[in-house]
């Protein structure tokens, strides 16, 4: 099946990366911070997350919503589902040129950047858009156009279960400092957690204060999860409590640990009880003991909203040719005659012996174009479309300057049942 790929942020994205960067330095050792304060302070993005991978830098941007859904359904135009919402869209562009400045005036060697905006109040559906840093400075310096450089951004939409668990808990703790304990309690909580043990477990005298002081915000450390039955997950995380010492210095209180029990009703989540891992006492936290089985801090059972991988120019080239040559295809008349179904993914084979890039077709051709006798292989529609990809493929390892790997291996699916 034909399908063609979403085209977004291409012709946007361009005209950010001419806007030139900032002559401001971020040095290395504060480059998370440089992000989040640009975001926050430009653009009032309060909360963004930033991670940092090997040579790959992340940032995971939470949205109310993604897509126009509540205006679709009202107007009928489904159309509005085909790309972010234009609030939505206000939002990755400026994180997105948030990051191009940081990027280009950083001492931190990075060679790849990915951002990952996701609906965490609704939908759970995320849009991935990762790039190749070198890409930014070379579309800056007409090295490559604009449409070459939309064509090297691998984007595509995902969705991400695990940023519904945690929207409760991330919620609770942004509206903590200032609220009424009473609302959030009937908010986010089941009916029998009651405000009094919650003010002990988190430490509060009143409502709106932390021992004898008010945090200006509770900051996420950590945050992941594991499903324990088909309707109940739980959900850890690591938070400390921020406060301001005069005027504008922001301190950090101790890192305090939680465990939250979540159940579930279809895609929504309700804090069912929360199990603390330490207590205040004496005017200090104190830690509570807990069972060795209880593993959380290490164990690979547990999910996060937000991972992001090192990412490596070889895997990331097969990515982009994959999509560079799904949009070619469905440009192609000949492709959209000739095959009913076309599937195909190109592989780098980074741990074989040199290493090698792979394309997998899997292909049919329309009923009255199928052969009754020679190989799939040699029909010349399926060579017209090996011509297409290949060349394709030369052109763009060409252009990267990539050549850690030996040769590109056809890989076909034949279906063998007679026709």
């Amino acid at each position: 099946m034909f399908k063609k790929q979403p085209v977004l942020l291409t012709v946007l994205l361009s005209v950010f990366l001419f806007q030139g960067c900032a002559n401001d330095s971020y040095p290395a050792s504060r480059v998370k911070e440089a992000l989040q304060e640009i975001c926050r302070t430009e653009y009032h993005i309060d909360h963004i997350e930033v991670k940092i991978s090997g040579n790959t830098i992340g940032v995971f941007l939470p949205l109310d919503n993604l897509f126009s859904i509540s205006e679709a359904l009202e107007t009928g135009d489904l159309e509005k589902l085909r790309g972010p919402a234009p609030e939505a869209m206000e939002k990755i562009e400026d994180v997105l040129f948030s990051m191009s400045r940081v990027l280009l005036s950083t001492d931190l060697p990075l060679d790849f950047y990915v951002l990952q905006a996701t609906d965490v109040e609704n939908t759970g559906m995320q849009l991935v858009v990762a790039g190749y840093v070198n890409d930014i400075r070379r579309v800056k310096i007409w090295d490559i156009s604009r449409d070459e450089y939309g064509k090297r951004l691998v984007r595509e939409f995902r969705y991400n279960r695990t940023a519904l668990w945690h929207h409760p808990v991330r919620s609770f703790f942004a509206q903590l400092p200032g609220a009424s304990l009473q609302v959030l309690q009937e908010k986010y909580f089941h009916s029998s957690v009651g405000v009094a043990p919650l003010k002990k477990i988190f430490g509060l005298t009143e409502d709106a204060g932390v021992q004898e002081k008010s945090p200006i915000a509770w900051e996420i450390e950590e945050i992941k999860s594991t499903p324990i039955k088909q309707d109940e997950v739980a959900v850890y995380v690591k938070v400390h409590p921020e406060y301001l010492e005069g005027k504008k210095t922001r301190v950090a209180g101790p890192s305090l640990k939680y465990l939250f029990m979540m159940a579930l009703s279809g895609q929504i989540a309700q804090i069912q009880r929360v199990v603390p891992f330490q207590y205040y006492g004496d005017g200090q936290w104190k830690e509570i003991p807990l069972p060795s089985e209880l593993t959380i801090e290490n164990s690979d059972k547990w999910e996060e909203e937000f991972d992001v991988q090192d990412i490596q120019l070889g895997p990331f080239l097969a990515e982009q040719l994959t999509r560079r040559v799904q949009g070619i295809i469905y440009e192609d008349e000949r492709m959209r005659n000739t095959f009913e179904e076309l599937n195909f993914e190109f592989v780098y084979h980074e741990d074989s012996e040199p290493a090698f890039f792979s394309l997998s077709v899997d292909a049919m051709l329309k009923e009255n174009l199928r052969p009754t006798a020679e190989s799939l292989f040699l029909n010349e529609d399926i060579l017209y479309f090996l011509n297409l990809a290949s060349r394709e493929f030369v052109t763009v390892t060409r252009s990267y300057g990539f050549g850690d790997y030996q040769q590109l291996r056809f890989q076909l699916v034949q279906d063998e049942t007679p026709v």
